[in-house]
């Protein structure tokens, strides 16, 4: 089930949580109250087959996803079928309407979250009307338990991860 777990403290997108087994798991439809979202995937990729995670690429995509972080085991997989399938949906993007797409392999958890929170944006195209982010863990309570610890208190993410308070 996906949970609504807060705001994002500088982009005040509405911040959505859910913790599922496998990629087959994640509903079909996602009430995420907006147009076009982030997405943020937790997983270790190395034992789930291209299908699946293209047949997920395509979902997400046709719903909205404006842009996209993986964090995990072969997360540069997921994150290259990712850019195949978006490809085939806009094969000359624009600086203005182009899906950005991160795999963030070398980092801590913390870090890669951080990064989602701060750093990945939607392009001009999708700005206006993307107001949601959606984190996915699969098959991991404990990831999924961190992220929702340090959503509650995103100053001391910042804090923790780059040194930075409010303000």
């Amino acid at each position: 089930m996906i949970v609504p777990v807060g705001k994002n403290r500088i982009s005040e997108r509405d911040l959505f949580l859910i913790g599922i087994p496998g990629l087959k798991d994640l509903p079909h439809y996602l009430d995420l109250r907006s147009q076009y979202f982030g997405a943020f995937f937790v997983c270790d990729a190395d034992r789930i087959p291209d299908t699946e995670i293209v047949e997920l690429a395509h979902s997400l995509i046709r719903q909205g996803m404006a842009y996209l972080c993986v964090w995990g085991k072969d997360c540069e997989r997921v994150h290259d079928l990712f850019d195949e399938v978006i490809v085939g949906f806009d094969p000359h993007p624009t600086d203005e309407s182009v899906r950005m797409t991160f795999w963030l392999d070398r980092v801590s958890l913390d870090e890669a979250l951080w990064h989602f929170l701060y750093v990945a944006f939607p392009a001009d195209l999708y700005w206006e009307n993307c107001s949601a982010e959606l984190i996915v863990v699969v098959d991991c309570d404990q990831r999924a338990q961190q992220i929702r610890t340090r959503l509650a208190d995103q100053t001391a993410l910042s804090r923790d991860v780059a040194g930075e308070d409010d303000e």
